[in-house]
């Protein structure tokens, strides 16, 4: 299994209907949670499967990739 980018999740508080799918289906720690009761928005999630944006039954998580930083000791070409 390759590794994912990861991705910093997004949720549309007008929208989220506090249903808890999200966290009940996240792969993630326990504590992988927001001060909401839903997946955390605040860190990057690094196991990027994204099934929380698939079960939200309001379509209302999205998601962005997370650029990996460059190392800076002359790895990458640096």
């Amino acid at each position: 299994m390759s590794k994912q980018q990861p991705v910093l999740f997004h949720i549309g508080w007008n929208a989220c209907i506090n249903c808890g799918a999200c966290v009940a289906i996240c792969p993630q720690e326990a504590g992988f949670v927001s001060p909401f009761d839903t997946i955390a928005v605040d860190r990057p999630c690094d196991i990027a499967c994204l099934l929380c944006e698939q079960i939200c039954p309001v379509d209302t998580i999205t998601h962005e990739r997370v650029g990996i930083p460059v190392a800076s000791n002359g790895v990458n070409g640096q």
